[in-house]
């Protein structure tokens, strides 16, 4: 695919050239849910209005594309919300024109996109709106009215019992020792992800792909919300693969509440690989678990974090 060219805009410049809606929509998404890159598409050979792909950083750099158009209100959204939910079954359907990749290929600001960018795994919706729509289709997607993923539900995995609190370590860490453990826990990720990536292109050859490294991809690089962390596309072999990575066989592991949510849906196409670290930088996969929230009962998952409403801080006593 060619490359497209960028270039960031303001809001003072879109004022004159674009619809009221338009021009409320891309507001909304700055003032009231933290949008801070504004990237435009440059080539545009069809001549269509151009698309403004908009990050919002507070929900995990997720994206959403609005054409830039003089009349009509569109917007490119997953249908995957922010909290797991499917845009399509809290909207009204005459809302949906387009749901991509079954309706083809959007335009090429889009596919551009790693988060906007259409895959059997990633639906993305295109919606025409009119402009009393656009509040309740976007708090509708991120799940509230700006406050922002700022805490995660997390679910603890153990195979037999609920953690019990670690002895042993010691409370009062200081901002150095946290930042430090933070970033090991980010290389033992790393690794896990690619020793994966290495098992799931000797599987694809040997399954018969002629070109392995064309179908699988690490997207939790690029998107950190989809989900799960590697990507296998072969048609008849797909994968959509979450790795839970440690350095001792026995620990328990976390799954979030999107983890959970998505590798629910994905049914057969889902699976958790528990990868086991040594300290010469090799390892092993100890399990492949296709389809695992299935296999994961109720009675194995404790609830560790709650996500606590800000409407308690504002309530009578």
């Amino acid at each position: 695919m060619k490359a497209i060219s960028r270039k960031k805009r303001t809001l003072a410049d879109l004022s004159q050239s674009v619809a009221a809606g338009v021009l409320k929509a891309i507001q909304l998404l700055e003032e009231r849910y933290g949008a801070t890159e504004f990237h435009e598409s440059g080539h545009n050979p069809d001549r269509r209005a151009p698309v403004l792909v908009v990050k919002l950083p507070r929900y995990d750099n997720a994206e959403v594309g609005v054409p830039l158009n003089k009349r009509d209100i569109t917007l490119y959204m997953r249908d995957r919300t922010c909290d797991g939910k499917r845009l399509r079954d809290l909207i009204s359907a005459d809302k949906v024109t387009k749901v991509y990749p079954r309706d083809g290929n959007p335009s090429a600001s889009i596919e551009d996109s790693p988060y906007l960018r259409p895959s059997s795994t990633n639906e993305v919706l295109k919606l025409k709106l009119v402009p009393e729509d656009v509040d309740s289709v976007l708090a509708a997607f991120f799940g509230d009215s700006g406050e922002g993923l700022t805490e995660a539900h997390a679910l603890s995995v153990s195979g037999l019992a609920p953690i019990e609190p670690r002895k042993g370590i010691r409370s009062g860490l200081t901002e150095e020792d946290f930042a430090a453990i933070l970033e090991r826990q980010s290389e033992v990720g790393r690794a896990g992800e690619m020793l994966v990536i290495k098992d799931e292109l000797a599987r694809l050859k040997n399954r018969g792909c002629p070109d392995p490294e064309r179908y699988v991809h690490r997207v939790a690089t690029s998107d950190v919300g989809r989900g799960y962390d590697i990507e296998s596309t072969w048609p008849g072999e797909e994968r959509c693969i979450e790795v839970k990575s440690t350095t001792r066989s026995g620990n328990d592991f976390f799954l979030t509440a999107n983890e959970r949510s998505v590798l629910a849906e994905l049914g057969e196409r889902g699976w958790l690989y528990r990868v086991v670290l040594d300290s010469q930088g090799g390892g092993r996969i100890e399990k492949r678990m296709c389809n695992p929230t299935k296999r994961i009962a109720e009675e194995q998952m404790t609830p560790v974090i709650w996500r606590v409403a800000d409407s308690v801080l504002h309530s009578d006593e």
